[in-house]
Protein backbone atom coordinates (compact mmCIF):
# COMPACT_ATOMS: atom_id res chain seq x y z
CA UNK A 1 0.00 0.00 0.00
CA UNK A 2 1.23 3.71 -1.07
CA UNK A 3 0.41 6.68 0.48
CA UNK A 4 0.80 10.43 -0.80
CA UNK A 5 1.89 9.45 -4.27
CA UNK A 6 0.37 12.88 -5.34
CA UNK A 7 -0.67 11.17 -8.57
CA UNK A 8 -3.68 13.27 -10.78
CA UNK A 9 -5.40 10.43 -11.98
CA UNK A 10 -6.73 7.29 -11.03
CA UNK A 11 -5.85 4.34 -12.97
CA UNK A 12 -4.03 0.85 -13.17
CA UNK A 13 -0.79 0.46 -14.60
CA UNK A 14 1.97 -2.50 -15.43
CA UNK A 15 5.20 -1.89 -13.87
CA UNK A 16 7.95 -4.50 -14.59
CA UNK A 17 11.04 -4.29 -12.32
CA UNK A 18 14.04 -6.93 -12.84
CA UNK A 19 12.57 -9.52 -12.01
CA UNK A 20 9.22 -9.50 -10.83
CA UNK A 21 5.87 -7.77 -12.76
CA UNK A 22 3.51 -5.78 -10.41
CA UNK A 23 -0.29 -4.35 -11.61
CA UNK A 24 -0.66 -1.08 -9.77
CA UNK A 25 -3.90 0.40 -8.34
CA UNK A 26 -4.27 4.46 -8.17
CA UNK A 27 -6.39 6.58 -6.90
CA UNK A 28 -5.16 10.01 -7.30
CA UNK A 29 -6.94 13.73 -7.68
CA UNK A 30 -6.43 16.94 -9.88
CA UNK A 31 -4.37 18.51 -7.72
CA UNK A 32 -1.42 16.24 -7.32
CA UNK A 33 -2.11 16.10 -3.92
CA UNK A 34 -2.83 13.23 -1.38
CA UNK A 35 -3.21 10.07 -3.30
CA UNK A 36 -3.14 6.32 -2.62
CA UNK A 37 -2.07 2.98 -4.57
CA UNK A 38 -1.67 -0.86 -3.86
CA UNK A 39 0.86 -2.55 -5.80
CA UNK A 40 -0.34 -6.10 -6.32
CA UNK A 41 2.76 -8.85 -8.00
CA UNK A 42 1.53 -10.98 -10.93
CA UNK A 43 -0.04 -13.31 -11.13
CA UNK A 44 -1.95 -12.53 -8.39
CA UNK A 45 -3.14 -9.47 -9.63
CA UNK A 46 -5.31 -11.89 -12.34
CA UNK A 47 -7.61 -12.90 -8.68
CA UNK A 48 -8.63 -8.78 -8.08
CA UNK A 49 -12.24 -9.08 -8.00
CA UNK A 50 -13.02 -5.24 -7.46
CA UNK A 51 -11.81 -1.71 -6.78
CA UNK A 52 -13.17 1.06 -4.97
CA UNK A 53 -11.97 4.26 -5.00
CA UNK A 54 -13.19 6.12 -2.12
CA UNK A 55 -11.39 9.91 -2.44
CA UNK A 56 -8.32 10.53 -2.75
CA UNK A 57 -7.23 9.40 0.52
CA UNK A 58 -8.64 6.01 0.60
CA UNK A 59 -9.18 3.00 -1.50
CA UNK A 60 -9.40 -0.47 -1.45
CA UNK A 61 -9.11 -3.73 -3.90
CA UNK A 62 -10.54 -6.83 -3.32
CA UNK A 63 -9.02 -10.44 -4.09
CA UNK A 64 -9.72 -14.04 -4.30
CA UNK A 65 -7.14 -15.83 -2.27
CA UNK A 66 -8.35 -19.84 -2.83
CA UNK A 67 -11.32 -20.08 -0.84
CA UNK A 68 -11.23 -16.77 1.05
CA UNK A 69 -11.70 -12.94 -0.23
CA UNK A 70 -9.02 -10.52 0.77
CA UNK A 71 -10.01 -6.94 1.10
CA UNK A 72 -6.96 -4.35 1.13
CA UNK A 73 -7.18 -0.83 2.46
CA UNK A 74 -5.08 1.50 1.49
CA UNK A 75 -5.50 5.08 3.36
CA UNK A 76 -3.99 8.19 4.29
CA UNK A 77 -5.11 10.70 7.10
CA UNK A 78 -5.05 14.11 6.68
CA UNK A 79 -1.76 15.20 8.61
CA UNK A 80 -1.67 17.95 11.66
CA UNK A 81 -2.75 20.92 10.90
CA UNK A 82 -5.21 19.91 8.26
CA UNK A 83 -8.81 20.79 9.59
CA UNK A 84 -10.71 18.55 11.79
CA UNK A 85 -13.89 18.43 9.35
CA UNK A 86 -11.66 16.87 6.91
CA UNK A 87 -10.02 14.05 9.54
CA UNK A 88 -13.84 13.27 10.42
CA UNK A 89 -14.32 13.07 7.05
CA UNK A 90 -11.51 10.96 6.21
CA UNK A 91 -12.60 8.17 9.90
CA UNK A 92 -16.25 8.71 8.63
CA UNK A 93 -15.64 7.21 5.09
CA UNK A 94 -13.34 4.62 6.44
CA UNK A 95 -16.37 3.95 9.34
CA UNK A 96 -18.89 3.70 6.42
CA UNK A 97 -16.99 1.34 4.15
CA UNK A 98 -15.58 -1.29 6.40
CA UNK A 99 -18.95 -1.79 7.55
CA UNK A 100 -20.32 -2.64 3.98
CA UNK A 101 -17.53 -5.62 4.04
CA UNK A 102 -18.71 -9.15 4.82
CA UNK A 103 -17.41 -10.83 8.22
CA UNK A 104 -16.25 -13.66 6.17
CA UNK A 105 -13.66 -11.66 4.21
CA UNK A 106 -10.23 -10.72 5.60
CA UNK A 107 -9.67 -7.07 6.02
CA UNK A 108 -6.01 -6.11 5.60
CA UNK A 109 -4.88 -1.84 6.12
CA UNK A 110 -2.05 -0.89 4.88
CA UNK A 111 -2.13 3.01 5.88
CA UNK A 112 -0.54 6.46 7.39
CA UNK A 113 -2.94 7.41 9.80
CA UNK A 114 -0.99 10.04 11.24
CA UNK A 115 -0.93 8.74 15.24
CA UNK A 116 1.39 7.82 17.37
CA UNK A 117 -0.16 4.64 19.38
CA UNK A 118 2.26 4.66 22.00
CA UNK A 119 4.46 2.40 23.46
CA UNK A 120 2.33 0.85 26.57
CA UNK A 121 -0.74 -0.82 25.67
CA UNK A 122 -2.93 1.20 28.66
CA UNK A 123 -6.65 -0.90 27.97
CA UNK A 124 -5.93 -1.96 24.35
CA UNK A 125 -4.16 -5.38 25.05
CA UNK A 126 -6.30 -6.92 22.33
CA UNK A 127 -5.43 -4.42 19.90
CA UNK A 128 -1.89 -3.32 20.71
CA UNK A 129 0.54 -6.16 21.27
CA UNK A 130 3.10 -3.54 23.71
CA UNK A 131 6.01 -2.89 21.11
CA UNK A 132 4.99 0.91 20.13
CA UNK A 133 6.92 3.69 20.53
CA UNK A 134 7.17 6.92 22.44
CA UNK A 135 3.86 8.65 23.98
CA UNK A 136 0.44 7.93 22.75
CA UNK A 137 -1.25 10.93 21.38
CA UNK A 138 -4.97 11.90 19.99
CA UNK A 139 -5.07 10.38 16.12
CA UNK A 140 -3.02 7.35 18.28
CA UNK A 141 -6.43 7.18 20.66
CA UNK A 142 -9.11 7.22 17.69
CA UNK A 143 -7.08 4.91 15.83
CA UNK A 144 -6.77 2.15 18.20
CA UNK A 145 -10.42 2.66 19.12
CA UNK A 146 -11.67 2.12 15.64
CA UNK A 147 -9.07 -0.88 15.18
CA UNK A 148 -10.97 -2.10 18.67
CA UNK A 149 -14.36 -1.08 17.07
CA UNK A 150 -13.92 -3.60 14.20
CA UNK A 151 -12.19 -6.40 15.84
CA UNK A 152 -8.67 -5.46 14.23
CA UNK A 153 -5.27 -5.30 15.70
CA UNK A 154 -1.82 -3.12 15.19
CA UNK A 155 0.02 -5.94 14.04
CA UNK A 156 3.32 -3.55 13.62
CA UNK A 157 2.96 -3.22 17.44
CA UNK A 158 3.32 -7.38 18.25
CA UNK A 159 7.17 -7.22 17.07
CA UNK A 160 9.82 -5.67 18.49
CA UNK A 161 12.11 -3.53 16.07
CA UNK A 162 15.44 -2.17 16.97
CA UNK A 163 14.91 1.78 18.09
CA UNK A 164 16.82 3.04 14.46
CA UNK A 165 13.70 1.60 12.54
CA UNK A 166 11.01 3.39 14.75
CA UNK A 167 12.07 6.15 14.07
CA UNK A 168 12.39 8.09 10.93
Amino acid sequence: CLQETRWKSNGVCHINSENEKYKLFSNGQKKAKNGVGIFVKEPLAQEVLDIKRINSRLMWIKLRLKNQTMTIFSAYAPQTGESKGMKNDLWAAFFDTISTIPKSETILIGDDLYGHVGEKTDGFDNVHGGFGYGERNKEGNRILEFTESHGFCLLNTYFRERLEHLIR
